[in-house]
Order: C-alpha cells, then structure tokens, then sequence
C-alpha cells in the first residue's frame, strides 16, 4: 500500500508499511505461534504448528469501519489529523478509510467553519472541538460524532447541520460527545443525538450488526466477518448435547453469537457485555435476524460465576472475546476449574492471551488462526481453540 503522508514523514501510525504485507503476515504469525507453544495440546499432531490454520487476512487499505481524528488549526482552517503526528498534517485522505469517509470528513469541515467552532488546544486548554469520529458501514452509510469540551456550541451546529445533511447524504446520524476533562481518552461519557438513527448497520460476516456511538467496533469489518465465522464453526463442531448451552463473555455487539446461532440452530446462546449500548445493539440484530440469542448487560465474569451455581450449571462450550487486558486472573480461574470442555478465545492481545493460557492448564489449544485485524502495525490478533485435556479433573464448581 502506498501512503503519500508517510512517504513525507507527516504519519507514521503505520510503522510495517516499508515491509510487503506477505512478510508482516509470516513474521507476525511467527512470533505469535512461539508465544503460544507452550500451550498447545500436544495431541493435538507430532507438531505444534499442525494446530494452525492459514491467516485470516482483508484487504490491506480502504478497510477502517471507524476514523477517529484529532482536531487543530482554527474554526476557520480546521485540521484533521491524528495525536502524536506532524504537526498540521490534514489526514483526511488516509488510504485507511473507505471510499466516501474523505468527503464526509471535508463535509465536516465546512460545518466546522460555518459554525465557528473553535478547536481544542492541548498546550492552552482552550476551545471546543477535540476530535471528529466516523464510522463507515460497508454499504456506503456514516455516522459522525463530534466530541466537544462543553454545550456551548451545540446551537450553532445545529443550525448549520441540514447543510451537510444535504451535501452529504450518506450520513444516517450526527451526535455531539461531550468530553471536558483534559485526558488523552477520545471521548467523554455524555452522548448528545442531534439528527438521524440510533444505530448503524454494518454488514458483518453473515448478519448486520447494529453500532451505536459508543459501543466498539472490530476495526477491519471484513476480517472481522471471517472472524465470527470461524469462532462459530468450532463451536458448532464442539457441540454435541441436544440443546446445547453456549455463552458468549464480553459479547460486544454480538457478532460471535450471532455467528454461532446460524451454525448452531439447536444452541441456546447468551451473550454477556457490559456496555449497555452494546447490548441494545446485539438485541436489535438479533430481533432483525429472527434469532433466538438472549444479550444480558452485565459483567461478564460475575454474572459466569453466579449462573454456574444454577441447577444447569456451566454451559457446554463458552467464547471470551475480551478487551486488551484479556479475561484476568478471576475468569480464568473459573473456567478453569468450570468444567467447561471447549473454549474459543479471541485475542487482540497475544500477550495477555498467554497470561490467561497459563492460568488454564487444563485448556490446550488445538486449532488457531492469526488475525490480520490491523494491517501494517505491530498490533496482532489472534482466534484460538481451546479443548480440555482428558487427564485434567476439574472441580465442577466455582474454584472460590
């Protein structure tokens, strides 16, 4: 892929991108099948590499389903650029995004300058606009989000909205953040709607997931889709009981257990997650999609350890799909001492996914596939299967 803003030093967010993308995969798959040795199940072939599948890979340009850019300049010359890069650069035309986010983003500011909306200055602590937030669907629709230090501009760009509502028609809804504490998170806690839809959807795999504003998003919605497909189809592969139990920890939108409910018909599926507009969002895919998935809000390891002790008891197979920290050390004692014989862990920290694997001896990884989510950095992702050892016997409770 070619970047004309890296070849002039103005970004280097993509630091792989002097490397051609079949040796990112190779070395990246490499490092992560060594991390992971110790952990594989030694039944599983006569080598460890005999547990991995082939990458998950997309397209290496044109695949980010959210922009999130940095506002500086002037209300009359905004820029638009990302933290820690040149100074000034505009980045509007980052060959990351999808067709279409560009011209938004230049929709965007105009708004900016017919409103007068000042931007944020760290170094002053002075002005409103910190960041603009655009999430791109696969068909072509967006939603923007502009996160202000207060209200006092809101009436302002309310005004001036209709415009780029009618030069822009491909946006589906406009919201305000409202983010004034002096942090380096993007947003703030307060979500303000100012025109159009609650939701977007974003075709996914095999099932439109519905994203709110603040519910997260794969990045790569076509690796995102191979993903889910294949977290799905071992789980489908591991179950055997009549009506099998699945569920699925730190859920998100729910595109592991919506996945799971078409190669499973016969599961009986909950997703837990606790950002409630995640799950408001997995309930209303579910509902368009006719699945009978139920999505709890909840915390994913209190609410496993309190079902366990029903009269069911632990489910046949469970997902995780947890944020950078990786599941911890209490959920990982608990499906450890669970009984739970399958396990499918979906990582985009290899990192902590070892920590957690360490912590869960009796769970060895007998299939795995490396995940290209974020091409041309040296974040990676990893999917891996995990199966009980014959020789492990676990306690059927809560090991508390």
């Amino acid at each position: 892929m070619q970047c004309h803003h890296f070849d002039a030093g103005e970004c280097r967010s993509c630091t792989l991108l002097p490397l051609p993308r079949t040796r990112q995969v190779q070395e990246a798959g490499a490092r992560i099948q060594e991390l992971l040795s110790p952990f594989v199940d030694p039944t599983a072939g006569p080598a460890a590499g005999d547990v991995w599948g082939p990458p998950v890979l997309g397209a290496e340009s044109g695949f980010r389903a959210r922009g999130k850019m940095a506002v500086s300049g002037t209300a009359q010359e905004p820029v638009l650029g990302l933290p820690g890069q040149a100074e000034g650069a505009d980045l509007c035309d980052c060959p990351l995004y999808p067709v279409g986010v560009e011209a938004v983003l230049e929709g965007v500011k105009a708004l900016v300058r017919r409103a007068q909306v000042p931007p944020y200055s760290v170094a002053r602590r002075r002005g409103e606009l910190k960041n603009v937030l655009v999430t791109a669907s696969p068909d072509g629709e967006h939603v923007v989000r502009l996160v202000l230090r207060t209200d006092s501009a809101l009436g302002r760009i309310r005004e001036h909205l209709p415009r780029l509502l009618e030069e822009h028609p491909s946006i589906v809804a406009v919201s305000a953040n409202l983010h004034p504490e002096h942090t380096t998170r993007v947003e703030g806690e307060e979500e303000v709607p100012l025109w159009g839809a609650a939701s977007i959807g974003v075709r996914t795999g095999d099932v439109v997931l519905r994203a709110r504003p603040r519910s997260f998003l794969q990045t790569h919605t076509e690796v995102a889709g191979q993903l889910y497909r294949q977290g799905a189809a071992w789980i489908a592969e591991a179950l055997s009981a009549p009506a099998p139990r699945v569920w699925d920890l730190y859920c998100g939108l729910g595109g592991f257990a919506l996945h799971t409910a078409l190669a499973a018909p016969a599961a009986r599926i909950t997703g837990v997650e606790a950002t409630p507009e995640a799950i408001d969002g997995a309930r209303e895919a579910a509902t368009a999609h006719g699945l009978p998935v139920t999505f709890l809000a909840d915390d994913a390891t209190a609410w496993a350890r309190h079902e366990a002790e029903s009269p069911e008891g632990p489910p046949d197979a469970a997902i995780v799909n947890p944020p950078r920290r990786g599941i911890g050390p209490e959920l990982a004692a608990w499906l450890e001492g669970s009984g739970v014989a399958d396990v499918v862990y979906s990582s985009c920290n290899p990192a902590t996914l070892a920590a957690d694997l360490a912590a869960m001896p009796s769970l060895r990884i007998v299939a795995a596939r490396y995940v290209d989510m974020f091409p041309h950095t040296e974040h990676a992702e990893v999917i891996v299967r995990l199966r009980r050892t014959p020789t492990a016997v676990p306690s059927p409770k809560d090991p508390r």
